[in-house]
């Protein structure tokens, strides 16, 4: 079968011209797949070549390609399996991608056919996501709503945005580096929902910002915003009830710098969008930017703390101390840690004031990986009083925090103060050394004594020893080694230190 001997790109190109429903040139085609356009023009002739007579790709010059004669693709597609592969994605992906597209275009509905037609699937098939999606609404306060009209979505306008921000964020990231770089092969998947035309732009928008904030909007706050705006444009494209708030409001803008980049978005917005925008749209993108984090190159090194409210520096302080106590280990003396966690409440604390959602797509895996240190964060702050409303964070925020503490864990299991115990010679025990700081790099040699003189290490100047002989010491981790430190060796340290 010819389909079944397309690739998955190729593929990919024939969803992208049916779901443009119009002309599409190759530079755009190159642009939503992440391709040069030669490699387009290539795939474009093997998909004629496979499809010989039945090719139903047409071509205008100076327009682009678009797809005729829609029904010959039952021709092509004649199976269940290839029709559910068609886009490359899993029911999972779809089911998502399906939930997004009702959720941006709601209250405008939309039918069964419609869904089924975009997918290449059964209407059972459709009914079958539909039932699954509703689900998921009913846990966000939202609702699906099916008539003889067709299918929308019902539910506050806030419920709807916070429930987008988490499902585009999650299509947003890819482990740790985020689909809006311009050099990631991924990109197109945002291209799903929103034009090329209006991701360049908000893009451009956030250039400006930063330009005005003499700073970069740090992550995971740029992509946030950068989301939220790329749903506000499609937001007031499709409900003209959010136009109707036009009303004017005593908003506070306290920050004369956020609130002179703010107006400088909203400008562009509206040139771009040629409607004039609400007036509590315009003061959540300020909220957005005032609970975000600016960092200049010097932010994070030169951190003022007579700056910080006390406030804060209790908080912070109590965290350290309560973690600590409950790890039995001593972090209140990482400055690095409690300066991450200072310039993280402070934007925190806005977001929570402003009732501003951020989204966290590794929240999950952090639970599951890191699930010790995520308990305690959440526990403590659940038991706390100096911020009440931190009582009940999201996980989202939960997992940030639980990061935070996580890195200060581990960057101590790589910089220990090390003593070694050798019975041999002062040659052999140098080997050991060497061999030592070439598998740990990170660790400090204090001292290499011979087993006479074991004694001499104590907690309060190493925080491990190795050593060739047996000890009888209970003061401070011991592992016994080989002489020569070999991969053996290397491995058994690792295990024990993650038992400590």
């Amino acid at each position: 079968m010819a389909e079944q001997n397309l690739s998955a790109r190729e593929k990919k190109i024939l969803a992208s011209l049916i779901k443009a429903n119009d002309y599409i040139t190759a530079a755009e085609l190159s642009k939503i797949l992440n391709v040069s356009e030669k490699t387009i023009y290539r795939d474009l002739q093997s998909i004629k070549n496979k499809l010989g007579e039945r090719n139903i790709i047409k071509q205008n010059r100076g327009k682009g390609y678009y797809i005729s004669q829609l029904n010959i693709l039952d021709d092509i597609l004649d199976d269940s399996s290839s029709h559910n592969n068609f886009y490359g994605i899993d029911v999972d992906t779809r089911r998502r991608n399906i939930l997004i597209l009702l959720l941006l275009q709601t209250p405008t509905e939309t039918s069964i056919n419609k869904l089924a037609e975009l997918y290449y699937i059964s209407n059972a098939s459709i009914v079958n996501d539909l039932n699954t999606i509703e689900q998921e609404l009913t846990k966000h306060n939202l609702s699906l709503i099916r008539s003889r009209n067709g299918t929308h979505i019902e539910g506050k306008e806030i419920y709807i945005r916070k429930l987008l921000m988490q499902k585009i964020n999650d299509i947003a990231y890819t482990n740790e580096s985020y689909l809006l770089n311009d050099d990631d092969s991924d990109a197109h998947n945002l291209y799903t929902f929103f034009s090329p035309k209006d991701i360049s732009f908000v893009k451009l928008l956030l250039n400006k910002a930063e330009e005005v904030l003499y700073g970069k909007i740090k992550d995971p706050y740029y992509i946030n915003i950068f989301t939220h705006i790329l749903i506000l444009l499609k937001r007031l494209e499709n409900n003209e009830k959010l136009l109707e708030n036009t009303q004017i409001t005593n908003y506070e803008y306290s920050d004369p710098i956020i609130k002179e980049c703010t107006r400088i978005i909203v400008n562009n917005l509206e040139k771009y969008l040629n409607i004039k925008i609400p007036t509590n749209e315009i003061y959540h993108i300020y909220q957005y930017l005032y609970s975000s984090r600016i960092d200049t190159d010097s932010t994070y090194e030169n951190i003022n703390f007579s700056t910080t409210s006390s406030e804060e520096n209790t908080f912070v302080n109590f965290l350290l101390k309560s973690v600590s106590n409950t790890l039995n280990i001593n972090l209140t003396h990482d400055n690095t840690l409690k300066n991450s966690l200072l310039l993280h409440i402070r934007p925190l604390k806005k977001r929570i004031e402003n009732n501003i959602f951020i989204s966290n797509p590794l929240k999950n895996d952090i639970k599951k990986d890191f699930s010790n240190i995520f308990n305690i964060v959440k526990q403590i702050l659940e038991k706390q009083t100096i911020y009440p409303k931190f009582q009940k964070l999201s996980d989202d925020e939960l997992a940030y925090i639980a990061v935070y503490f996580q890195v200060a864990l581990e960057k101590r299991t790589l910089q220990k103060r090390v003593g070694i115990i050798c019975s041999t010679g002062v040659g052999t025990s140098h080997l050991l050394a060497a061999r030592v700081k070439r598998a740990f790099p990170e660790w400090k040699i204090v001292d290499i004594v011979s087993s006479n003189h074991a004694n001499k290490f104590n907690s309060n100047n190493v925080d491990l020893i190795l050593t060739t002989v047996k000890l009888d010491k209970n003061d401070v981790p011991c592992i016994l080694v080989s002489a020569i430190f070999n991969d053996v060796d290397i491995m058994n340290v690792k295990q024990k230190l993650n038992m400590l």
